[in-house]
């Protein structure tokens, strides 16, 4: 018999995704008017229901408390961009984010620079 680890949030990962199940979806996003503030929540993603929400100052602990909530979790990615790029004027060739190498995106050339 097959057993599913659990997938978890790391301070690589954070950032670019979810934690989720069946029921469940888990997230941590960074305070954009205080740096060095995290909000780390949980959702019942069929209904949009906020189950959990708790500011931080202290990246680590957020991820720690979110990776100790016992659910079968699996990492989802938000987007192809995982090195944080999309919206800061690069991404891959062609306009598409993290396709390809990432490069300057430049709008006189026609490449429009965008999130897939």
């Amino acid at each position: 018999m097959e057993t599913n680890t659990p997938q978890k949030l790391t301070l690589e990962n954070h950032s670019k995704g979810f934690l989720m199940d069946e029921e469940l979806m888990a997230g941590i996003s960074e305070d954009k008017e205080t740096k060095g503030t995290y909000h780390a929540f949980v959702v019942r993603h069929t209904t949009g229901e906020t189950l959990a929400f708790q500011k931080f100052t202290n990246l680590f602990e957020a991820i720690r408390t979110l990776n100790d909530v016992p659910r079968n979790w699996a990492f989802e990615a938000v987007s192809r961009c995982g090195s944080g790029n999309c919206g800061t004027g690069k991404c891959g060739k062609g306009g598409r984010c993290g396709t390809k190498k990432e490069e300057a995106c430049d709008p006189a050339d026609g490449e429009a620079c965008q999130s897939s």
